[in-house]
């Protein structure tokens, strides 16, 4: 499930364009079920948090009661490096419900994430640069 804090507006109202939203939270045990999130999961919150990014002031994805793997959390947040800077991901994006070790899985894929975006961004530099 979708929703707007605040308002009555949910995913599939048709309310949504009416209200001027601040935030968007979504569920994602209700959207992806009780199993072992996987890859495939994760491609579709990630597709969620992109819908939403531009129209609201904070994305929280809650996690309540899910099971992430690696391969979900990769998909869903992490592929986000590549396509935002660091400080507005940061001031943008509340992931809430993980465990500790969950927490800790999805720093690491962050953090790899980000010394691979910053390596890549530093070999195209390199490649442009006159010889």
């Amino acid at each position: 499930m979708l929703e707007y804090p605040g308002t009555k507006a949910s995913q599939g109202t048709g309310i949504m364009n009416e209200i001027k939203k601040t935030s968007a939270r979504i569920c994602v045990r209700e959207l992806c079920g009780l199993g072992e999130l996987t890859a495939e999961d994760g491609k579709k919150i990630h597709k969620l948090i992109l819908n939403h990014w531009g129209m609201v002031k904070r994305v929280e994805v809650d996690l309540a009661r899910a099971v992430p793997s690696a391969a979900f959390l990769d998909e869903a947040i992490g592929l986000l490096i590549w396509q935002f800077k660091k400080d507005e991901i940061v001031s943008k994006l509340k992931v809430a419900g993980l465990s500790a070790p969950d927490r800790t899985l999805l720093n690491g894929i962050v953090v790899a994430r980000y010394q691979s975006f910053k390596k890549h961004k530093a070999e195209r530099r390199r490649l442009q640069s006159p010889s």
